[in-house]
């Protein structure tokens, strides 16, 4: 396990049915600079509910690492 900064976000999307589908998605960083740094580009604004010091399976921003993260959020 590693201790990162977690930065979670929702993208909402329009769906061929006309409805809308919530993507999850997360990223991981070594630093809380990192962090704040992608909050300020995809969010424009500094929440303290996000960039969360916490232990996890992923020490990267690997793709197949950050899917299998959330996997294993929602299996637990």
């Amino acid at each position: 396990m590693f201790e990162r900064f977690i930065f979670m976000f929702h993208i909402f999307v329009a769906n061929e049915a006309g409805g809308i589908d919530q993507i999850d998605s997360q990223f991981v960083f070594p630093t809380e600079e990192a962090c704040r740094i992608v909050e300020a580009f995809v969010q424009d604004t500094r929440d303290p509910n996000n960039c969360i010091y916490t232990k996890v399976s992923t020490s990267n921003n690997n793709a197949m690492d950050n899917l299998n993260l959330l996997l294993s959020q929602k299996n637990s």
